[in-house]
């Protein structure tokens, strides 16, 4: 069987720039929300030579935000080395959509909780 190669038709700079517009408030207003609820998370933080929109430190959780970018097949493609390198560093990344956190913030509040569970009932202090 042959692989396709689908080719994506760029689209206009005043689409792609209402979408970066908009991932920018969605990010802000999560930042908010996770600070309202007394999550600590670090914005934009960089671990080697990739960076999360949020990382909480003593849980070892890195949010990303998925925006219109990711739809993209190249920049899906690059995010794979990525998911292999902090997996091994015992990272868990949470990814959630634009749409996500508008419509469903406590699902995402929920996904961290169980997160911060799953953390807890496996650490261990030697």
């Amino acid at each position: 069987m042959r692989s396709q190669i689908l080719l994506h038709q760029p689209e206009s700079e005043k689409t792609i720039r209402y979408s970066l517009n908009n991932s920018i408030a969605v990010r802000e207003e999560l930042f908010k929300r996770l600070t309202e609820k007394e999550f600590f998370f670090l914005k934009d933080y960089k671990i080697n030579n990739y960076t999360f929109d949020f990382y909480c430190p003593t849980f070892k959780i890195a949010i990303e935000i998925d925006g219109y970018a990711h739809e993209f097949s190249d920049v899906y493609n690059l995010d794979a080395p990525k998911k292999l390198h902090i997996h091994s560093l015992g990272i868990t990344v949470l990814r959630f959509t634009d749409y996500q956190i508008l419509v469903d913030i406590e699902e995402i509040f929920r996904a961290i909780k169980y997160q911060i569970k799953l953390f807890n009932s496996t650490s261990y202090v030697v």
